[in-house]
C-alpha cells in the first residue's frame, strides 16, 4: 500500500514539475501595400517567462513561397507563475524590420 501511495504522489509531482504543452507557430508574411506573400522572411521566435528568457526555447526559420511560417513546439512551462510572452521578429532585406509580441497566428503585414 505504502508503494501506490508513493508512486501516486511520484506521479503527481513530476507532472507538475515537468509540464509541457504545446505551442503553435502559424502566420502569413504579406506586403501591406500589395498583400502578396513574401518568401524567405527570416522570422524569430523568442520566448520569456516574466522578463528573464528562455533561449531553450527560442527558435527561427524562414516563410515558404506562400509567405507561411509554422511550427509547433512543446514549451515546458513547469510550476512558473510568470507570465510568458512569445516574441516574434521579421527581417527581410527591403523591408523595416517588425516586432509583436504574442501575435503567434494570423497574418503580419510588412512595410517597405
Amino acid at each position: 500500500m505504502k508503494t501506490i501511495i508513493f508512486s501516486i504522489f511520484f506521479f503527481l509531482g513530476f507532472m507538475l514539475f515537468s509540464c509541457e504543452g504545446p505551442k503553435y507557430f502559424s502566420v502569413t508574411v504579406v506586403d501591406k501595400q500589395t498583400q502578396q506573400p513574401i518568401d524567405s522572411v527570416l522570422v524569430k521566435v523568442i520566448v520569456k517567462a516574466g522578463k528573464k528568457e528562455k533561449s531553450a526555447y527560442n527558435l527561427q526559420g524562414y516563410t515558404d513561397s506562400a509567405g507561411k511560417f509554422i511550427r509547433d513546439e512543446m514549451i515546458g512551462y513547469g510550476l512558473s507563475m510568470r507570465r510568458w510572452d512569445f516574441y516574434m521578429e521579421y527581417d527581410k532585406t527591403g523591408y523595416l524590420h517588425k516586432s509583436e509580441v504574442n501575435k503567434t497566428e494570423g497574418t503580419v503585414e510588412l512595410e517597405h
